[in-house]
């Protein structure tokens, strides 16, 4: 997540300014279908981080909620890198809610 400031505060950023102004302004459609989501036959899990600093709790219960027969993991244990900082706990945990262990 990039905000407008940053192009600013961080030189690194500053020759990506144009583009990502460019990108700002496109007209993106929707992120997902809804429809499709409800009618998902597919095992899902999902690990929704209590105190995501880049996604709000709400839309990601939100989002998973549409999902038919979506199982959700609320923690707090991890932040937004939870994959990243502890790949086989977060996996192995929604690996085992997929198949009926947890």
């Amino acid at each position: 997540m990039v905000f407008p400031w940053m192009f600013e505060e961080y030189a690194a950023l500053r020759p990506l300014r144009d583009a990502a102004e460019l990108l700002a302004a496109e007209p993106w459609g929707p992120l997902y279908d809804a429809m499709r989501l409800r009618e998902n036959t597919v095992p899902v899990a999902a690990a929704v981080y209590a105190e995501d600093m880049y996604v709000e709790r709400a839309f990601s219960e939100e989002t998973a909620g549409l999902i038919r027969g979506a199982r959700v993991w609320l923690t707090n244990e991890f932040e937004h890198d939870g994959l990243r900082t502890s790949g086989e706990r977060v996996l192995g945990r929604l690996l085992d809610m997929v198949r009926g262990r947890v």
